[in-house]
């Protein structure tokens, strides 16, 4: 792994060459692999463009961040900044193996290529899937086999997804809505116990006292909870979306943007306002400030898939199904 991380380290040193020239470049793309830029892309496409596109995207990327994380924290590795040979152009106090940008991005852009099928898109999306991993190792948080082993997951991800989409929701449909909500709840649950295992599996094992300081939020199971929350919101909005808010995507560009624009408010008045609110009520460490976490980012993705809808069709901006 060492020598690894030195050939890794010496091609990061190239790149950086560049800086900051191409700083501002590096960091837009990067961007494009946060959390925040996919909380706003996710439900503009859902809302704006296809609904079973959106629907699926949020789930392969819930799919794919979560055993991202599971596998950086079974692997729980350095970042090249955290050695000190590189510079830090970005901070990080995760780990590092594999990239969750890699991994997520692949599995975003990946999808929508597929979706599209055109070679524009083709072409498009594999230079945005690249740039992306560049800049997470141009910025100094990522090895080259960091950003390999995220690539390499996004895929399996997206085309294990691919197969088996058909055949899951086939079934799944066939269940009632209270057994899909309760079946939603469980799954959210194993989730969740199952990164509390891995965290237990690596609780003997310390991190090297030479960078273990920058890996502050390493070993937090607040991921797991997010997770969790998010698969029971989104389940629990698809069935209330089905019952009483069926919507057509359709319609003209500024009902689209007001739309939009009504959406993207409820959901950073939901998001951060809860955020406040709750750590007014408890540490997200204690028992219940897990629990309002795991409440927080449910009630932001059932705003996104149902609540929102049934606005947009009592506000007249988009059409019954």
């Amino acid at each position: 792994m060492e020598s690894i991380q030195q050939l890794g380290i010496a091609f990061i040193q190239q790149l950086q060459t560049l800086s900051p020239a191409l700083d501002p470049v590096m960091e837009f793309f990067s961007f494009l692999g946060t959390f925040y830029f996919i909380m706003f892309f996710v439900p503009l496409v859902y809302w704006l463009v296809d609904r079973r596109t959106g629907l699926n995207l949020l789930f392969l990327l819930l799919i794919t961040d979560t055993f991202t994380n599971y596998f950086k924290q079974l692997f729980h590795q350095p970042r090249p900044y955290w050695l000190g040979e590189v510079q830090g152009l970005a901070s990080e106090a995760s780990y590092a193996f594999p990239s969750a940008h890699a991994s997520n991005t692949m599995a975003l852009f990946g999808y929508l290529m597929y979706r599209i099928r055109k070679g524009w898109a083709w072409a498009l999306g594999s230079i945005v899937i690249f740039l992306i991993g560049l800049s997470r190792m141009y910025l100094g948080v990522h090895f080259p086999s960091d950003v390999l082993a995220g690539w390499i997951l996004g895929l399996i991800v997206l085309l294990l997804f691919i197969r088996l989409e058909k055949p899951v929701t086939t079934w799944w449909s066939k269940r009632s809505d209270a057994a899909q909500v309760g079946m939603g709840f469980l799954l959210s649950l194993v989730l969740i116990l199952a990164g509390f295992l891995v965290l237990a599996l690596i609780s003997e094992i310390t991190d090297p006292q030479e960078w273990a300081s920058y890996a502050t939020e390493a070993r937090t199971s607040e991921g797991y909870i997010n997770y969790g929350g998010l698969l029971f919101g989104a389940i629990c909005g698809i069935v209330s979306v089905r019952r009483w808010a069926a919507f057509k995507v359709e319609g003209a560009w500024w009902v689209k943007l007001l739309r939009f624009l009504v959406g993207v408010i409820g959901v950073v008045v939901l998001y951060f306002g809860l955020d406040i609110a709750f750590a007014l009520i408890a540490e997200d460490a204690s028992f219940l400030g897990m629990l309002l976490r795991y409440l927080r980012y449910a009630i932001t993705v059932y705003w996104v898939v149902f609540l929102a809808p049934w606005v947009f069709l009592k506000l007249k901006l988009t059409q019954p199904e």
